[in-house]
């Protein structure tokens, strides 16, 4: 049996051979080249051909209807050659009236624009009027040569054979200046890093229109690439691909960021301006009212209005903002000259919502204050945030109008993650209740800056966790706050040193939080602000977020510091809990998609800039539904844990960098960054699949669990320079493995990238083929043995397309099992075929029986059988008269729910039957419980059973077997008397093929049924 198998395949190997040699003898050659350095447009690298020019030409150049003959050379070579006829095509070729006359060229498919290059030493004047003066260069037999000589005069210039080679001539100094394609140039500079050593003096000199350059003895193809072209652009294929190869580079480009970066400096300045002149402005007013006594409890004020983690706004009635403090800028995206004196609800409140708002104020001026109350604000950039108010109206002598002062609290997050939060309700509670303690201080604010120096007192008491004030003149530390006690405070103040404070901090930023402070010190700087961790008493490190003061006396000598710490431990620890939750899988605790995302981004561009290589491993498991639904979910999340430690244990021992995540349910990526060659990532996914079809012990069922893995790769940056790009290959190479068999690994190669564009095409059309109804059925008679008389027909289905007649069904049923777009065309075949068999009723054909086939997917969906009961009685069939053929794959596939329709619709008289029987599963225990009418012998086994006596051994093996089962035998694929005369010797019932009728339309086989016998 083996060695009839082995026959059999090496058959079917050079039988598939010779049909792709008859296919590859009907495509057109196009004999394609391009230079071979001229990136990004082409290159060659590893002996293979790269490029913008080659995707284009891959994409323009259909593969099923032209053979595309990739090659390379020196641009001088490849441009004689097109001139002579001995390649066909190359691009991209500017458009100049010299080179019309010696070849075609396609619609432009771009613009470049030319420019003058220098050094960025040189400073002498030189413009297009003066170039004869300076020693010029130019790429050899380059449309920039001609523009050069007849646009510009210039007669005696130097010439370089490569863009590469000039750009190192001028930042050499061996030449003056260049004339080069700005694109080129500028892709070359960054390349090799000489951005700081050239520069574009003189830019849009020129701007030429490039094209596909076509032999004068093909001019057929011009047409043809122009249509395809047209199609590329219309559909954005064009677009998404000349985005992803020249907006880095791209002149343009540099000059809008470079005045984004202007515009944002000069934006920057302003408000550093306008914030001081206001700090100067209040500061001053606020010292003239105050007792010289009472300045630097005014300094603590202020800066913990300044430093609050929550919105201070001060307002008038009219709603109109008179202070915004930094937090609220923060929050809101908005500086506070922008919104200073404009309404807070032109601004910042929804349509819908500020008359309500207007209310509240009047409210508050009525009621004096106006605490917990929750609204919702727009900010800058378009986002909700929800925000928590207190709001005090304070009216004073001092001031020339009452004002509003609201104090809000960011709950946005809180609003988010409530579910989170509820974990942890305790801890929040307490926190929120201190900072709503912190607000109930800063609503108070503006009247205790009128007070006498003990409330400036309480103030610093109870409105930080802990402030500590270094005086150098006295020599003396003090502490404030309401952990204060928490601290060893005799221990430092006994020292009156600073650095004994300083021992108190985390090792690991201590040296951070000394350096902040004496750079502040040295630079004269008034502000510090550092986060750090802090050991209290009990020996427990707390995070606290330092606002440090520094104030100078007349001589600009440091004189006292002053530090407002706020606890941050307990949000610290929320952080840490929500990034955790945010970047790992909490099954596996292995990485998730995100941060695999993130990971794989940084090693593109490492790669891309150190000229380095790496891999993306993609891993899905096969069939690993089947796990959940026999052993339950608790035993398949017990299998990924314990594959996921083999794999991790696999991963440690190579000397590979390597970076491994879970980024779906039963889906794995592995990277494999800084490969010294290609080749290493086929030991690595071998290893890989040797792992996932070894067994693993699941305690849950007491029990060991096969399975295996389908496995897709893809190279970085070769394959892509976006994590966007690199997983839509990956996942083309992984669907590519699961296709072959699964239990493999593939490779990305770009024709899949073509497969899957064609794919989306089919799938396009199929939509509206499936609207426009232009499916036809052709039917095939199926012959009964005994009295050669058409005993029924098989319907086979036909897709009638306008614009390219009759698709083959191999290639569309595919793309329609994939998206599933054959469970409605299924309907549409069921419906047609009882509608003729009841119209051939009428006409008086009644002994005819109808077979249909049906898929796999059509049996996943939900009330199939309901569907065919409803279309029974529709027409008013009889369902005795009907088979369906399904294949063993398919109907073994998802088996109970099979045997659950199967029967149910046995039971209203459908008859089964298996097609293609013995190229599936071919297993008699499918066979017995399956409640199937027949069998139908694949066409293989019978195109060989004249000449082959194991062919006929097999035939007659299946007949022998259906018949003890009780069951019906069809042959298939019967072409020439001889096949069908061994098939009535060994007792065959039925048989169907070219010898009796091919697939006709309803129209012709309608001839036949009438004349029910037919003769061979």
């Amino acid at each position: 049996m083996r060695n009839n198998k082995a026959i059999l395949f090496v058959f079917t190997v050079l039988l598939m051979l010779f049909h792709i040699s008859l296919a590859n003898a009907s495509h057109t050659p196009v004999k394609f080249e391009v230079d071979k350095n001229y990136p990004p447009f082409s290159y060659t690298s590893g002996g293979r051909i790269y490029g913008f020019t080659i995707d284009l030409a891959n994409l323009v150049f259909e593969p099923d209807k032209f053979k595309l003959e990739l090659s390379s050379d020196e641009w001088s070579q490849v441009y004689k050659k097109l001139v002579e006829g001995k390649i066909d095509v190359t691009a991209p070729v500017a458009i100049i009236e010299e080179r019309k006359k010696e070849v075609h060229f396609s619609k432009p498919i771009f613009t470049r624009h030319v420019g003058l290059y220098t050094s960025k030493e040189f400073s002498k004047n030189i413009s297009l009027k003066n170039l004869e003066d300076f020693m010029v260069g130019v790429m050899q037999s380059d449309y920039t040569e001609t523009l050069l000589k007849e646009k510009l005069g210039v007669n005696k210039y130097y010439t370089y054979p490569t863009i590469e080679d000039l750009i190192y001539a001028l930042v050499d100094g061996k030449i003056d200046a260049a004339l080069m394609s700005q694109e080129i140039a500028n892709y070359f500079l960054v390349k090799n890093n000489l951005s700081d050593r050239a520069e574009l003096k003189i830019k849009n000199i020129f701007t030429v229109k490039s094209a596909f350059a076509v032999s004068k003895k093909r001019p057929e193809l011009v047409a043809y690439i122009n249509q395809r072209l047209n199609f590329l652009i219309n559909k954005g294929i064009f677009d998404e691909l000349y985005y992803n190869y020249f907006s880095t580079y791209s002149p343009e480009y540099f000059e809008r960021k470079n005045r984004q970066i202007l515009l944002s400096a000069l934006y920057l300045l302003i408000i550093i301006l306008f914030a001081a002149s206001v700090i100067i402005f209040v500061m001053t007013r606020i010292n003239r009212g105050l007792e010289r006594g009472k300045q630097a409890y005014e300094k603590y004020a202020q800066l913990l209005a300044e430093n609050a983690n929550a919105i201070v706004l001060t307002l008038n009635l009219k709603g109109e903002i008179i202070y915004f403090n930094k937090f609220a800028e923060q929050i809101t995206g908005y500086k506070s000259e922008e919104v200073v004196g404009k309404k807070w609800v032109d601004i910042f409140i929804p349509s819908h919502r500020r008359e309500y708002i207007e209310n509240l104020f009047k409210r508050i001026s009525e009621v004096k204050i106006l605490n917990d109350h929750e609204n919702e604000i727009v900010t800058k950039n378009g986002d909700t945030r929800w925000i928590l108010w207190n709001n005090t109206l304070i009216e004073n002598p001092y001031l020339n109008e009452p004002l509003i002062i609201s104090t809000g609290l960011d709950i946005t997050q809180i609003k988010r993650t409530q579910q989170l939060l509820e974990e942890s309700y305790e801890e929040i509670e307490q926190t929120n209740q201190e900072l709503m303690n912190t607000l109930d201080i800063l609503n108070k604010q503006s009247e205790m800056l009128m007070e006498e120096k003990e409330k400036y007192k309480f103030l610093v008491e109870n409105v930080s966790d802990c402030i500590w004030e270094i005086d150098f003149n006295e020599k003396k530390i003090e502490f404030y706050g309401k952990l204060k006690d928490q601290f060893d405070i005799d221990v430092i103040k006994s020292k009156n040193d600073f650095s004994a404070w300083l021992e108190f901090f985390h090792e690991d930023d201590r040296a951070t939080v000394f350096k902040k402070l004496q750079d502040a010190i040295l630079l004269h700087e008034e502000k510090v602000e550092f986060e750090s961790r802090i050991r209290d008493k009990h020996g427990n490190w707390r995070w606290i977020s330092s606002h440090v003061q520094i104030l100078y006396n007349e001589e600009d000598k440091p004189e006292k510091i002053i530090a407002v710490n706020i606890d941050w431990t307990a949000k610290k620890e929320y952080e840490h809990r929500i990034e955790y939750i945010a970047y790992y899988d909490a099954l596996t605790n292995l990485p998730n998609r995100k941060l695999f995302e993130d990971r794989l981004e940084s090693l593109i561009k490492k790669a891309e800039d150190e000229k380095t290589q790496g891999a993306v491993v993609l891993i899905d498991i096969d069939n690993f539904k089947d796990i959940n639904d026999l052993y339950g979910h608790e035993a398949g999340d017990e299998y990924l844990i314990a594959v996921t430690k083999k794999i991790l244990e696999y991963l440690n021992s190579i000397k590979l960098n390597t970076f491994f995540a879970r980024v779906g349910g039963d889906e794995f990526a592995v990277i494999l960054d800084g490969l010294a060659k290609k080749e290493e990532v086929i030991e690595v996914c071998t290893k890989l699949l040797g792992i996932f079809e070894s067994e693993i012990y699941i305690q849950k069922i007491e029990g060991c669990i096969f399975t295996s893995a389908s496995i897709g790769v893809s190279f970085y940056p070769d394959d892509g320079r976006s994590v966007k790009e690199i997983f839509r290959n990956v996942d083309m190479a992984l669907s590519s493995a699961k296709e072959n068999g699964k239990n493999d690994f593939q490779i990305f190669m770009p024709f899949m990238l073509m497969k899957n564009f064609k794919k989306i095409e089919i799938e396009k059309s199929l939509k509206k083929a499936i609207e426009a109804d232009q499916f036809e059925l052709y039917y095939q008679p199926v012959i009964n043995l005994k009295d050669m008389e058409i005993h029924s027909v098989e319907a086979l289905l036909r897709w009638v397309s306008p614009e390219k007649g009759i698709i083959s069904p191999l290639e569309f049923i595919p793309v329609a099992e994939d998206s599933g777009l054959i469970v409605k065309i299924g309907e549409m075949v069921i419906e047609k075929a009882f509608s003729d068999l009841k119209n051939w009723e009428k006409k008086g054909i009644s002994y005819l029986h109808m077979a249909i086939n049906i898929s796999a997917r059509q049996l996943k969906t939900k009330f199939f059988e309901k569907m065919i009961q409803k279309q029974i009685e529709r027409y008013g069939v009889n369902p005795q008269k009907i088979s369906f053929e399904i294949t063993e794959t398919g109907a073994v596939e998802n088996f109970d729910v099979s045997l659950k329709i199967l029967s149910f619709l046995c039971q209203l008289g459908i008859k089964f039957l298996i097609d293609d029987f013995g190229t599936g599963y071919s297993s008699l225990i499918y066979l017995r419980r399956l409640p199937i009418g027949g069998v139908k012998i694949d066409r293989s086994f019978i195109s060989e059973i004249e000449l082959s006596k194991e062919s006929r051994a097999i035939v007659e093996g299946i007949i022998l077997m259906a018949h003890k089962l009780d069951l019906k035998v069809i042959a298939e694929g019967v072409e020439t008397k001889r096949e069908l005369e061994i098939l009535k010797e060994i007792g065959c019932d039925f048989a169907q093929g070219y010898l009796f009728s091919k697939p006709v339309p309803k129209t012709e086989i309608e001839k036949l049924l009438i004349e029910r016998k037919i003769t061979v």
